[in-house]
């Protein structure tokens, strides 16, 4: 295709375009060369801040990390699917919850990914491909423990740290937050 062409025909062009936000380089790389290496056009992102600040987000697809250093992966996800609604976004996390998966869904993500995942999960996601319906679940989301555990570090992480208002949002007296707190962390 000439430069001409792909001026004229830019959703062509843009059709298998990939934004890859996250803060692990190691890991990016990865993906950014096993996508291009099926054609993608490929951009990587370590930041909320570059997100907010790239000039265009008009990608087809978004591969998002949960967590990206201090900031949320959520927040990316809100700043992408404002700027472009029509872009595909998947969400990485390194563990699963219930709590983010729904947050991440409401603000448009249309899959949400636990780690360890390859390139093949990631471009099923991306393209809808939900036709593996013999994964097995992990024991790790049948645990209400865990998912206890992880919907109050959720809320205590909205809530910037503050107890008495992650207890608030939570329906718990402060000092059973705190004694349940106690309990997930070890000595």
């Amino acid at each position: 295709m000439t430069h001409e062409e792909s001026k004229a025909n830019p959703m062509e062009h843009e059709a298998k375009s990939l934004l890859i936000v996250e803060d692990d380089q190691r890991f990016a790389d990865t993906l950014t060369a096993e996508f291009r290496d099926r054609g993608y056009r490929v951009e990587w992102l370590d930041s909320l801040k570059s997100v907010r600040s790239h000039g265009s987000l008009d990608f087809r697809y978004a591969v998002v990390d949960l967590r990206i250093r201090q900031d949320s992966g959520l927040d990316v996800i809100a700043t992408i699917k404002e700027r472009s609604p029509e872009t595909v976004v998947i969400v990485l996390t390194g563990y699963g919850s219930i709590a983010t998966a729904v947050k991440a869904t409401k603000l448009g993500a249309t899959a949400y990914l636990t780690k360890p995942v390859d390139a093949d999960e990631i471009e099923r996601a991306l393209m809808g491909d939900d036709t593996d319906e013999d994964i097995p679940i992990p024991d790790e989301f049948q645990s209400l423990y865990r998912h206890e555990r992880e919907y109050i570090e959720f809320v205590l992480a909205e809530c910037e740290g503050n107890i008495s208002q992650a207890a608030r949002r939570l329906g718990l007296h402060r000092q059973s937050l705190q004694r349940k707190l106690r309990k997930y962390t070890p000595n």
